[in-house]
């Protein structure tokens, strides 16, 4: 049997050492019992997320650890996750809130797009393809709205259903951002609609079956695979349409720096990013790199798992604060992108 097997094996085994020890088991049994005898409900103000059976699982998961604590004992998982503190009635506190600032971040991009979606429409046909493109932004904001409130309920109160949704939104934010960046690097947005209406079909019955599959056959590997595949993707295609920005912003730097038209934009982003010590002009094209290396500095707390500090911030927790903040410059940088296309295709056409 080769190492890494034998690896996967002991973390499988030890993810579920807390629910397999016999003091919690009785624990259970004797709660189960009192229960059954008094009828007796968990108190809670999200009462109806737990049920006496539940409840049981959660009180005697938290007696277990402190027992383990008192006596110097390691912390353990239970079915394969961390006894987490319940914060009114919240099963992961902190990942709960830290989705809703995400979905947050989100919604307030939404009408700034919408209203540039109605602005490039009304142009000329032939630089009305911009609205496509800015249409792929708004689709991948609606995609991460729902992602994250998912996300949200999935942390508000685990249990298969939740999972489920959780997981499904996270493709699906996952999708829609390989999809914006393919439609933006191959400038498929600018072709017929044709082209387009068969990319995005390809996208759908994509994700159709990916959900498909994991619905009849749960696979976490699978599904992390994919994931992975695709962010890396997309992460790698932002990267060298930043290069790329970056290399045309230098070349016609004049042009861009004294465009009307690009102005309120980039004055936009650089307010914001003043915040942040990056207030200058020529660190805007490179902002995708700067995002995505924040991305992946998030992720890698991923494969880091630890014991959740006072039980309440773990890894997972941390990754959902890291991408709020990209979110915020995120859709500004994409106009301001679009925008910047505008006045190069335009130079390009009366040359």
């Amino acid at each position: 049997m080769k190492p890494v097997v034998l690896l996967n094996l002991a973390v499988a085994v030890l993810a579920s050492v807390g629910d397999q020890l016999p003091e919690f088991q009785n624990c259970l049994e004797q709660c189960y019992t009192f229960i059954g005898l008094y009828d007796i409900s968990p108190l809670s103000p999200f009462k109806s997320l737990w049920d006496c059976e539940a409840d049981c699982n959660y009180k005697c998961q938290q007696i277990i650890t402190d027992k383990r604590e008192k006596t110097g004992l390691n912390v353990v998982q239970f079915y394969g996750k961390w006894p987490f503190v319940r914060v009114w009635g919240i099963q992961e506190f902190f990942s709960t809130i830290f989705s809703l600032g995400n979905f947050y971040v989100n919604y307030i991009n939404l009408s700034r797009l919408i209203q540039q979606y109605h602005k490039n429409s009304k142009l000329d046909s032939q630089q009305q393809r911009y609205s496509v493109m800015v249409a792929q932004y708004i689709v991948l904001i609606i995609v991460s709205l729902f992602g994250w409130i998912f996300s949200s309920i999935f942390h508000l109160r685990d249990n298969s259903i939740t999972e489920t949704m959780d997981y499904f939104g996270a493709s699906a934010i996952i999708m829609s951002n390989f999809n914006a960046i393919t439609m933006r690097t191959f400038k498929i947005f600018k072709k017929s609609n044709s082209v387009v209406f068969a990319w995005q079909s390809i996208m759908v019955i994509a994700y159709i079956f990916h959900c498909t599959k994991l619905t009849y056959k749960w696979d976490y590997q699978y599904n992390t695979n994919v994931n992975l595949v695709l962010g890396l993707a997309a992460m790698t295609m932002w990267c060298i349409l930043a290069l790329k920005t970056r290399q045309l912003y230098k070349q016609n730097y004049i042009m861009f720096n004294n465009s009307i038209q690009l102005l309120p934009f980039e004055t936009k982003l650089l307010t914001k990013l003043n915040h942040i010590g990056l207030g200058q002009a020529r660190w805007v094209p490179l902002l995708p790199i700067f995002f995505n290396l924040w991305l992946l500095l998030g992720i890698s707390f991923e494969f880091f798992d630890w014991v959740p500090w006072l039980r309440l911030v773990d890894a997972h927790c941390l990754w959902h604060f890291f991408t709020i903040w990209p979110t915020i410059f995120w859709y500004d940088w994409n106009i301001w992108d679009i925008e910047m296309m505008k006045i190069t295709d335009k130079a390009q056409r009366l040359s």
